[in-house]
């Protein structure tokens, strides 16, 4: 470009927004899928997940399968807004907590696990057979309380991280277009 041409401002800026939403999309899937790696969420600060007791649970918390991890996906994007989110249904509990009333299917279910652990011996000593022994014994109504282990949503560091890309990009734009930016 010679230096006397003036940049198709109208273009660059079109690319530029273009490419911040899909940027956007890329790297929240990748920002909330980390916090599976890491154990808890980032917003300003990191929040470490409380540890699970259960034994259904995997050897790290919240990820047995990784099927919740792997739920987390770009649901819309278009100029004006990204939402990354999870279509899981499981996802919403976990990420707010809250609490789980207690059905007879879920009882019929824990007994079943309880039997196929302790062979049906009510003696056993097996901490998991008596943990869904435990569970099936609760009443049909009860609640398990869920806590909070937050893996997506508003994050502060997300959104510094944005703002830094773009910042950067919008200087490579002008430093390509040969017009100077004064810092």
């Amino acid at each position: 470009m010679a230096n006397n041409q003036i940049p198709d401002f109208k273009k660059i800026s079109e690319r530029l927004i273009s490419n911040a939403s899909r940027y956007s999309a890329v790297e929240a899937v990748k920002f909330f899928t980390d916090s599976f790696r890491k154990g808890g969420f980032t917003d300003s600060s990191f929040q470490k997940w409380q540890k699970s007791n259960s034994p259904m649970a995997g050897n790290r918390t919240l990820y047995k399968q990784g099927t919740l991890m792997r739920s987390i996906r770009k649901q819309e994007q278009n100029k004006k807004r990204v939402v990354v989110g999870s279509e899981s249904d499981y996802a919403q509990i976990h990420n707010e907590g809250g609490t789980i009333t207690v059905t007879a299917r879920m009882k019929k279910y824990f007994w079943a696990k309880f039997i196929e652990l302790s062979g049906g011996d009510s003696k056993t000593k097996d901490k998991k057979a008596l943990y869904f022994k435990a569970m099936a014994l609760k009443r049909v109504g009860s609640k398990i309380k869920m806590p909070k282990r937050q893996f997506i949503g508003e994050s502060k560091t997300l959104m510094q991280n944005f703002d830094k890309w773009f910042g950067d990009t919008v200087k490579k734009q002008f430093n390509n277009s040969q017009l100077s930016i004064r810092e």
